[in-house]
């Protein structure tokens, strides 16, 4: 607990630092700014919305989401249990009771928001009280409750102004080199702070990303404090699969993009997680067994560093710990014993990890190699040669990202279960089962599917050698046939935030779909090489 606290306090200060750093360089660089009114303006609009935020955001959910709020009386007659741990908590803190709120929608899903303790809000969905029981909807509401004591939304709201403040100095510097005027020196000077301003708030988003991921761990750490770890690592789970399960609606969609910062978890973690959670019914390892990518392939770390909560395994190992430490029972998702069946080799996906990794850098360095050579050329026209180099570089890459090895016949489960598993080099599986439906449930023209064999559910990636138009042709006219029907899949296995099969082949009773997703990269860069000739020729001639 006391290093989750550390490391918010390290991530305020930096930012602080951050911002600091570059108001003092632009101070130097040219003597006097007119920054100042543009950074008071950034602190005042967001101390604006952030006080009038709360009710803005619950006009949205009586108006989007039919959100009703519960009285007291009612709350303890309906969810007794709930209203028991919300008190307690309370009354321990030393603030009123936040009120909640009920969105009538399957998804299980639980939010808070406010300005301070005392006008806090809980918002708990349908699905919760279907899908979880009275232990894991305390531990959910628990989690929640952690949010209002450790005041995170301050936190967050603070981080964020910071940030905001690192795009306005980046901008107001680099406009400044723009102007009339003035000392050229000191305006190249600025714009270079500006420049360093701009990375810093690039760097300031993944932060405040990791600041969000901070307080939902400690959030869980308070949670674990009120109740047994076992039943939030549970609800955690439940909620995975109740998402996958319950049916999409325009509603329900923006509901959890909406809220996908504040919710107990990210749902689209969430939803690839739900997705095998139904196969530990015939196997009761194959939760744990699927979490172990999240805690020790190092492709992980990096798929983590763009979400606001923490991948899943890792915040169940982070239970698992605590319930040690406890002496209480963690046995339900036991992510210790599955590294122990899967033989888990660190140092060795750590190797595996430095050659993908040098397989997505080179084609990248060919392409600025090739093109800063040409630019630096005497006909800087040569730098548009960077695009057919990059793709040949790429093709001479497809066999080790997509291997043309006979594809192993597998299920889901077991798919989900390899801790190896890559986001760059494909594995080369067969499947068998049914398609049964769109990936983007509700769209006409989504080429992407969710295939389903007796273990769990996978999205199936079609992609076409023309890019963004050939995918919204190929989901249109010839993946609706399919949807629906009996068969099998043959494609590349990978594994980022879910588990995904790249298309070679579906077969069904319906028919046939080819693809060649290998022949797309080097597709996609001669056409815009082509591109590129074309407007240059075009030009040439006027």
């Amino acid at each position: 607990m006391a290093k989750l606290y550390f490391a918010s306090l390290v991530t305020l200060s930096l930012l602080v630092a951050m911002v600091a750093g570059v108001v003092i360089a632009g101070l130097v660089a040219t003597g006097a700014m007119e920054t100042g009114p543009a950074l008071v303006l950034v602190v005042l609009i967001n101390g604006v919305t952030f006080l009038i935020s709360p009710w803005l955001t619950d006009l949205m959910l009586r108006w989007v989401n039919k959100v009703q709020f519960i009285d007291d009386a009612t709350l303890k007659a309906r969810y007794p249990h709930v209203h028991a741990i919300v008190h307690d908590v309370a009354r321990d803190y030393r603030f009123s009771a936040p009120s909640i709120g009920i969105i009538p929608d399957r998804n299980p899903t639980a939010f808070t928001y406010g300005l301070f303790r005392s006008n806090a809000r809980i918002v708990l969905t349908d699905g919760i009280f279907e899908f979880l029981n009275e232990e894991e909807t305390r531990a959910v509401v628990a989690h929640e409750l952690g949010h209002i004591v450790n005041r995170d939304f301050l936190v967050m709201t603070a981080a964020g102004t910071l940030v905001q403040m690192l795009y306005v100095l980046y901008a107001s510097f680099t406009r400044q080199r723009r102007s009339g005027g003035g000392d050229s020196k000191g305006k190249n000077n600025l714009f270079m702070v500006g420049v360093a301003a701009y990375v810093l708030y690039v760097l300031g988003t993944y932060v405040l990303l990791y600041l969000s991921r901070t307080r939902e761990y400690l959030a869980d750490s308070f949670a674990a404090e009120r109740v047994e770890a076992r039943h939030l690592a549970n609800a955690l789970v439940k909620i995975a699969y109740g998402i996958a399960e319950a049916t999409d609606t325009e509603e329900t969609r923006q509901l959890l993009a909406s809220t996908r910062h504040m919710g107990v978890m990210d749902f689209k973690g969430a939803r690839h997680l739900g997705l095998v959670v139904e196969a530990s019914r015939m196997r009761p390892e194959a939760t744990a067994d699927a979490m172990l990518f999240d805690i020790y392939n190092p492709w992980a770390r990096f798929v983590e560093l763009s979400s606001t909560h923490p991948l899943t395994g890792k915040r169940i190992k982070a239970l698992s710990v605590i319930a040690k430490e406890k002496r209480q029972a963690f046995a339900d998702i036991d992510v210790v014993a599955a590294a122990k069946r899967a033989n888990v080799n660190p140092a060795a996906l750590w190797r595996k990890f430095v050659r993908e990794l040098g397989i997505v850098a080179l084609p990248t360095l060919v392409f600025f190699g090739v093109g800063l050579i040409g630019l630096a050329s005497s006909s800087p026209l040569f730098a548009v040669l960077a695009f057919p180099a990059a793709a040949v570089v790429w093709a001479a890459l497809i066999p080790v990202v997509y291997p043309f090895a006979a594809p192993e016949e597998t299920d889901v489960v077991s798919l989900m279960g390899d801790v190896a598993a890559s986001p760059i080099v494909g594995r080369a599986v067969h499947l068998k089962g049914d398609v049964i439906g769109r990936a983007d449930a509700g769209s006409v023209i989504g080429e992407d599917t969710i295939f389903a064999d007796p273990t769990g559910r996978m999205t199936v990636d079609f992609r076409s050698l023309l890019g963004p138009l050939g995918d919204m042709w190929a989901g249109w006219r010839r993946v609706a046939r399919h949807i629906g029907q009996k068969g099998e899949v043959v494609g590349w296995f990978r594994r980022g935030m879910g588990g995904h099969v790249i298309l070679s082949e579906l077969n069904t009773t319906a028919g046939r779909l080819k693809a060649y997703p290998y022949l797309a990269g080097v597709s996609t860069l001669l056409i815009v090489f082509a591109v590129i000739l074309v407007i240059a020729g075009i030009a040439s001639l006027t």
